[in-house]
């Protein structure tokens, strides 16, 4: 085992960097890279207090809800410490909430469909078919239904904040490019170009050449799942980068944007039976 410890502590995020790190023959050498998930009070993991103590290195992703890194009373005081700011682009999706119906399951540890809707959660407790329940929530305008551009303002307010506390600040330039380019795939995922300037700010910072690897396989199923942004959503914001027509990743394949909604409001792997002859539904190719 290396004398001294390299601790990256965050969410999903933060284990992309991990593994990262650990792909780093430099860092690999000098260092026991570890990851610490810290995400909420009751999504923790478990961090070592002796690892804690022979730790040269701390990358801590900060965010609002996460709770204080255990065991700070031994962190040395060589120890390098390195914040940078949890990744979201909640403005993209108003209306997503946990589904009650999204359980973990042998194959789908997060459920089936880690990302619910509450919109069409409420046409279905109404009564509504899952088709049904799937034209209501396409015709429905959200620009109106939700004040937008207050929800965005909190959400840049808390970037900021973030940012502040920061070594890395990452959020506020997330918040000023997110029009012209694909920043997330779900509230919380990363999409690959986000992926990339996460990993190379944070290997800039601790003064080491990231690794040349596939960011897609290295970003450890962050990518699974492409919610597809609602048409209101993207006219609102004026989002360059948005294809009503584009095909999104679910799981093993790749589904237009209503089959998508289809599937989960009818909390079913299978494809639906949609009779709409346009809907594309592609195998996943990569």
């Amino acid at each position: 085992m290396a004398n001294r410890s390299l601790i990256v502590a965050g969410n999903c995020q933060s284990n992309f960097l991990c593994r990262a790190l650990q792909e780093s023959p430099e860092l690999s050498e000098d260092y026991d890279i570890i990851y610490f998930r810290n995400f909420r009070k009751n999504n923790q993991g478990e961090l070592k207090a002796k690892d804690v103590a022979r730790c040269a290195i701390l990358l801590e992703q900060i965010a609002h809800k996460a709770p204080e890194l255990p065991h700070q009373q031994d962190v040395p005081g060589d120890c390098r410490i390195v914040r940078f700011p949890i990744l979201w682009g909640s403005s993209l999706w108003p209306t997503m909430i946990d589904d009650p119906r999204s359980t973990p399951e042998p194959d789908y540890p997060g459920g089936r469909f880690p990302y619910g809707d509450r919109l069409i959660l409420e046409f279905l407790n109404e009564g509504l078919t899952p088709e049904q329940a799937v034209d209501r929530f396409f015709a429905s305008p959200l620009d109106q239904l939700y004040d937008l551009p207050r929800f965005h303002e909190i959400n840049l307010k808390k970037a900021e904040f973030l940012d502040e506390r920061a070594e890395v600040p990452l959020a506020r330039d997330v918040f000023d490019r997110f029009v012209d380019t694909k920043m997330f795939e779900t509230r919380n995922h990363p999409s690959v170009p986000l992926l990339f300037e996460l990993r190379q700010k944070i290997f800039e910072a601790i003064g080491v050449e990231p690794p040349k690897s596939d960011l897609v396989e290295a970003s450890g199923g962050m990518g699974h799942i492409q919610v597809p942004v609602h048409p209101s959503v993207a006219s609102h914001f004026g989002l360059k980068w948005y294809d009503p027509n584009a095909a999104h990743r679910f799981h093993t394949e790749r589904l237009a944007a209503r089959e998508y909604y289809l599937r989960y409001a009818a909390n079913s792997l299978a494809e639906h039976a949609d009779p709409d002859p346009s809907l594309v539904v592609d195998p996943l190719s990569n």
